[in-house]
């Protein structure tokens, strides 16, 4: 084995195990989240045009991400709309519950390296002093300083892996509370546009735009 990893004595292994989860948590994660489909301003803005896109052809072959959401919008178009928000609301979760998807795992290893790390070097420090104790010769500075590097160095180890776990795990949270708050933006005006109702500005007469600007001022 390399030195280093000798040097960590026996939490070597915990925290190479702990890096490898760590590892692989960030590459799943991120392939899930890199397949999502953004949802732009501009899509906002055209939330009814976008919405008879999907009605047309856009959404009914193989749907994914957001434009799932307005599949199921249109294909139960016919039911009240307490009913539609409820179906809304429970893919919604589902799709909340999928992207959440181990990021508390992932934390958890992000909490549990550095604790396994100073554990390490309480058990480094603790065989240092021992074997200081046992020595007859007087302590130099060189073998107080060798001790403290390896006792030491498991703790490193152990921010080395809950830095980038941490971060990772709160940047995909936060990523996918962003992705859900505009998925559920245009599933509200979709919603709305079903009803009857736009929100939507792109369509309005330009002259009608200009008096909603004039009488603003």
């Amino acid at each position: 084995m390399p030195a280093w990893f000798v040097s960590m004595g026996p939490l070597g292994w915990p925290l190479a195990l702990c890096s490898l989860l760590a590892l692989a948590l960030v590459l799943e994660r991120l392939s899930v989240f890199l397949q999502l489909q953004p949802i732009s301003q501009k899509t906002l803005n055209s939330s009814s045009a976008v919405c008879r896109d999907c009605s047309a052809q856009a959404c009914r072959k193989r749907p994914s991400g957001w434009r799932y959401g307005l599949a199921l919008l249109e294909r139960h178009g016919a039911l009240p709309a307490e009913q539609r928000e409820e179906v809304l609301g429970c893919w919604l979760q589902e799709e909340r519950c999928r992207l959440n998807r181990h990021l508390r795992v992932l934390q958890m290893v992000g909490v549990l390296a550095p604790m396994l790390g100073l554990l390490g070097t309480v058990l480094g420090m603790v065989t240092m002093f021992a074997g200081i104790a046992e020595q007859n010769s007087p302590v130099t500075p060189a073998l107080l300083a060798d001790g403290l590097w390896q006792a030491l160095y498991t703790t490193v180890w152990g921010l080395v892996i809950a830095i980038p776990a941490l971060a990772a795990g709160q940047g995909f949270s936060f990523w996918a509370e962003r992705y859900l708050e505009r998925v559920q933006m245009l599933l509200n005006r979709c919603h709305l546009a079903f009803n009857g109702l736009d929100l939507s500005l792109s369509e309005l007469p330009q002259s009608h735009n200009a008096a909603m600007q004039w009488s603003a001022t």
